[in-house]
């Protein structure tokens, strides 16, 4: 997650929209993409996020961290004038056919530009939209908080998707904590 943060798109305007949208669902429990598109300005009161997830019917409160209150600035000041956070859904009065679409057609760009971001950023990995929510409950377990926490931050029905989501970290924790015997 930080070097994605941290790497430098001065020279790559066009990438900026991406990454705000892979570090806002990081920070906001792993949003995914279909509700960061639907994402209103009245849906911001307070300090909090509410919202209810596509997927699952879940409403949710998120608080607004300090990542997450500057990707709202950025996009309040370049607004496009519509009810939407982000220049995704381009006019209010769209049908749910031309908001499909648009889901679409903008999430194959997003994930198309986070490849780019991921070789800018040297990661040799495969960074997609879902990435945010996998590396937000990764970065949990890895600080120590309970799975069945992570799970209701991510609105899981059942812990076993959230064990699901959990496994490489187990993997890759247990291997280190091997190397401790050499």
């Amino acid at each position: 997650m930080k070097q994605i943060i941290n790497v430098d798109l001065i020279d790559h305007p066009e990438l900026r929209d991406s990454r705000n949208y892979f570090v806002f669902s990081f920070y906001t429990r792993g949003m995914n993409f279909a509700d960061m598109m639907k994402l209103k300005w009245k849906d911001i009161k307070g300090g909090n996020i509410y919202y209810t997830r596509s997927k699952t019917k879940g409403n949710f409160t998120i608080q607004i961290l300090p990542p997450v209150q500057e990707i709202l600035d950025y996009y309040r000041k370049n607004s496009l004038g519509t009810k939407y956070v982000f220049p995704i859904l381009l006019h209010d009065e769209l049908s749910p056919n031309q908001i499909e679409n648009r889901k679409t057609k903008v999430l194959k760009n997003y994930n198309k530009d986070l490849k780019a971001i991921a070789e800018l950023a040297e990661i040799e990995k495969s960074v997609t939209s879902y990435v945010a929510r996998h590396s937000f409950a990764n970065c949990l377990k890895q600080k120590g908080v309970a799975t069945d926490i992570i799970s209701e931050s991510l609105g899981h029905q059942n812990m076993a998707i959230t064990q699901a989501y959990l496994k490489e970290l187990d993997t890759s924790v247990v291997n280190k904590a091997i190397e401790v015997l050499l």
